[in-house]
């Protein structure tokens, strides 16, 4: 293996000769640039610079009239996953094909098609690089609209300007490096490629609509009422389910426990026994009711909260005032009351229970981080939640939320500090189990207490947006205070090189939630944001993957948010209304495509190679990798369906003489036991495409731009790692389940996924090294790199440069879960039968 001198100095040797190229074209010396890109091309074609080297060289081959090489090259550049690159390719190919003298007949056409590298690593290439013309195809009929207005090209209403194209980013060359020569048919436009040590953010600051603005169509609320409704109810089944298996197991181990001792106090609570609707019932009234003040004392206690006074606020941003003035007069409301949080992350929020209780929290970073439009625009957000009257039902689910979180937090805090006060081994052991056993309980309870509230948080995060657009007319703040927040978020992770328990616990009343905050905050400062944001706009199964976030993509946002400045014809600060949806190939023969994909058949990749069905599942292949992405849920019908043919049998035998079988028609316990074993069938379906082999040798080793930029990749398409960076997160006893784990690399943060070869109680038993042990070095993650609604790498190994090595067990765990509800399915078929002898 080659030594790192001898690496670095093969770099700069490559680096330079795609200088001298890149001079001699622009000096048309043609032959010499031809020889130089040439060698560059082929020793670094999967790095950026070969990438760059291809792009010179179409320009040096179309000089010298040797179209069919220009074409052929320019092809394989248009399979570029990177949007800019696609773009510049696809522009310079249609010169290229227009400029291309016509074949005789008899010639066979050429097509130039040049098989792209997968591997290839994506260049960073410099937003000033041709952006994507409006999709004439495109509507968006949320906004005020005349009969037969589309598009917003109404007779009344010009098509908004082609925006100019900004400098965002301040590239190391100077701008006469991209000059060409006088020849217009040797013109070398080639991007610049910008790294992430070079990338420096700016934005643009594009204006704000003016005065007498068009309002936009009126929202219709009901919707969001009855989704907060229902989620409240569902939020008040499942808490009365959680504490009824709990008391009732409690109950169980203190009988199992007054059997084996005859002690009278292992006797069982007889009160444990009752039913707890109405005890429930009476907690979440009393903590709607009390919500306002029982979030000031949570909030006191945990960041000290102080009043937030109207000359702070005015100090800070005029405007804010002066909307939360207009804006409650308009709506009837009396205002609100302001708090302050004394903390650098920006973060804004309101909670209550009734508009007159109502509170508004921004943080101090938010004021020191935003501008004054900014801020604006982040208060307006705030009253739309109120004026909306969701805020009250996420307020109570928060506070429901904070009692097992609080659990979690505080037993782990009395650990660490009881575990130093204890001397004897025996007891310290027992003080152990106890606070392990009754924090991961807690905090499962407080991941499981977030379902039934993510589907009306989304829902209201939209609206909202909106909302703040129209009060303030300003959709352009609003996306740069949305980044700036997701970037402060980021940043101060780093800074306290973990994520806090207090943006963990309230996470779903801010603006931007963490999850997505941490990887696209770190990456918007070495990327365009256009970028990093193509997923969140174009993948089209990406809806479907956001069912476990509270938050709705960043990207639909603020795509959003550019498609109301069209319509009041801004500028609008990042170029992403005019990127679409990738539309998946609709099959003829679908249910065939779909048995053919779950159960391995070979197929033909979007590329045209060969692969295994699922493992290679682009966006253009149709439904298939959705329902294998979700194969071990979509098993459950399986299991249905096995049931369907099980009754069919007995009901068939029934009207026969073959008794033996009749036994089938009806019988609920097959009901019961196939739904676990369809789940064991989904999961042993997808579990190779999900886990495929990991080479030792050869692994890629992407930046985080790169990752974020592949618009069509879904969590399936597994990408074997190895990453090295320092490893953040919580330490002890509260990241023993890796409910912390992020890995601080050169070009932004990744969330690793950590779980024990037994799954989350193998976390509680003694291990050799756990990922908390390593927190703070420096470390290389292997593992499977998954695209979806976030990224994160599903963990295989976690090695420190001293050697210690802690080992994750994703496969393992899976195929034993599947396996565990085989058996459990199979116990339950089994019980029935017995039961019916």
């Amino acid at each position: 293996m080659a030594s790192p001198n001898n690496q670095n100095s093969a770099d700069s040797s490559v680096k330079q000769s795609l200088e001298a190229g890149l001079t001699a074209l622009k000096a048309r010396d043609y032959p010499r640039a031809i020889a130089l890109l040439e060698s560059v091309a082929e020793s670094a074609a999967d790095r950026p610079l070969g990438t760059r080297a291809q792009m010179g060289l179409v320009a040096a081959y179309k000089a010298t009239g040797n179209l069919k090489k220009a074409i052929a090259l320019c092809t394989s550049l248009t399979k570029n996953p990177n949007t800019q690159i696609k773009i510049w390719a696809d522009r310079t190919l249609a010169e290229l094909i227009n400029r291309r003298p016509p074949k005789p007949p008899e010639t066979p056409p050429e097509t130039g098609f040049v098989a792209f590298e997968v591997g290839t690593e994506l260049p960073k290439i410099s937003p000033t690089a041709d952006k994507p013309s409006a999709d004439p195809k495109t509507e968006f009929v949320a906004f005020e609209q005349t009969s037969g207005q589309k598009n917003l090209k109404s007779p009344h209403i010009p098509p908004p300007p082609t925006p100019p194209k900004p400098p965002q980013v301040k590239n190391s060359e100077p701008e006469a490096s991209t000059t060409t020569a006088p020849d217009r048919d040797s013109a070398t436009d080639i991007p610049e490629v910008v790294t992430p040590d070079t990338y420096e953010l700016s934005w643009r600051n594009s204006g704000r609509a003016p005065a007498g603005w068009r309002k936009l169509k009126a929202m219709k609320l009901e919707g969001l009422w009855v989704e907060a409704i229902a989620s409240t109810i569902a939020l008040f089944f499942l808490t009365r389910f959680i504490l009824e298996f709990l008391l009732t197991n409690i109950n169980s181990l203190l009988v199992q426990l007054y059997i084996f001792t005859r002690l009278p106090f292992f006797a069982p609570i007889q009160l444990f026994y009752r039913d707890p609707t109405q005890f429930i019932q009476f907690i979440f009234g009393l903590l709607l009711a009390s919500s306002p003040w029982l979030t000031d004392a949570l909030l006191k206690l945990i960041c000290g909260l102080e009043p937030l006074g109207g000359i702070t606020l005015l100090k800070s941003s005029k405007e804010a005032n002066r909307v939360i003035r207009s804006f409650c007069k308009q709506q009837n409301m009396p205002a609100p009351m302001l708090k302050l949080l004394p903390i650098d992350v920006p973060v804004a929020f309101s909670y209550g229970c009734l508009p007159r209780f109502a509170r508004i929290v921004v943080s101090q970073g938010l004021l020191d981080q935003l501008t004054e439009d900014e801020i604006a625009t982040i208060v307006a957000r705030e009253l739309g939640h109120i004026a909306h009257w969701d805020f009250a039902p996420m307020s109570l689910a928060v506070l429901v939320m904070q009692i097992p979180y609080m659990i979690y937090w505080q037993v782990t805090y009395w650990e660490e500090r009881l575990s130093a006060l204890i001397t004897i081994e025996f007891f310290r052991s027992i003080v152990k189990v106890l606070a392990a056993g009754i924090s991961a309980g807690s905090y499962g309870i407080y991941k499981l207490l977030r379902w039934p509230m993510l589907w009306v948080s989304r829902h209201r995060v939209y609206l909202s947006d909106r909302t703040a657009a129209e009060i303030t007319g300003n959709p352009n703040g609003l996306t740069r205070a949305l980044a700036k927040i997701a970037i402060g978020m980021a940043k101060n992770l780093e800074q306290q090189q973990q994520t806090s328990f207090f943006l963990e616990g309230f996470d779903l009343l801010f603006p931007v939630g963490v999850r997505e905050a941490v990887t696209l905050g770190s990456a918007g400062l070495h990327a365009p944001l256009e970028q990093i944001l193509l997923w969140d706009v174009s993948n089209p199964f990406r809806n479907w993957l956001t069912v476990n976030s509270g938050h709705p993509l960043m990207g639909e946002r603020l795509k959003l948010l550019a498609l109301y400045a069209q319509f009041w014809q801004l500028e609008a600060e990042l170029d992403l209304a005019n990127l679409g949806t990738l539309q998946p190939t609709k099959h003829k023969f679908l249910l065939f495509n779909l048995f053919k994909s779950i159960f391995g058949a070979g197929t033909k990749s979007s590329a045209g190679t060969n692969s295994r069905a699922g493992s290679k599942f682009r966006a253009g292949t149709g439904a298939p990798p959705l329902l294998l992405q979700g194969a071990p849920f979509f098993g459950i019908p399986m299991g249905l369906a096995i049931v369907g043919v099980l009754w069919l049998i007995g009901g068939i035998f029934s009207r026969t003489s073959f008794w033996q079988l009749d036994w089938l028609w009806g019988d609920r316990s097959i009901l019961w036991g196939c739904l676990p074993i369809g789940f064991c069938l989904g999961t042993l379906i997808r579990i190779n495409d999900f886990f495929p082999d990991i080479p030792p040798r050869n692994i890629a080793e992407p930046s985080l731009p790169q990752i974020l930029s592949n618009s069509e990749t879904l969590p399936l398409d597994a990408q074997a790692v190895r990453l090295q960076g320092q490893l953040l997160g919580r330490s002890g006893m509260a990241n023993w389940l890796g409910q912390d784990l992020i890995l601080q690399t050169a070009t932004g943060l990744v969330r690793l996924h950590y779980v024990s070869r037994f799954g989350p109680i193998g976390s509680l038993f003694p291990t050799p090294t756990r990922p908390s042990d390593l927190l703070g070095k420096s470390v290389v993650a292997t593992g499977w790199l998954r695209r979806g609604a976030n990224v994160a790498i599903d963990l295989e190994t976690l090695r420190s440069q001293d050697g210690r090595v802690s080992h994750s067990g994703h496969p393992i765990w899976s195929a034993i879960l599947a396996f565990a509800a085989a058996f459990w399915g199979a116990y339950i078929i089994f019980q029935g039968e017995m039961n019916r002898f």
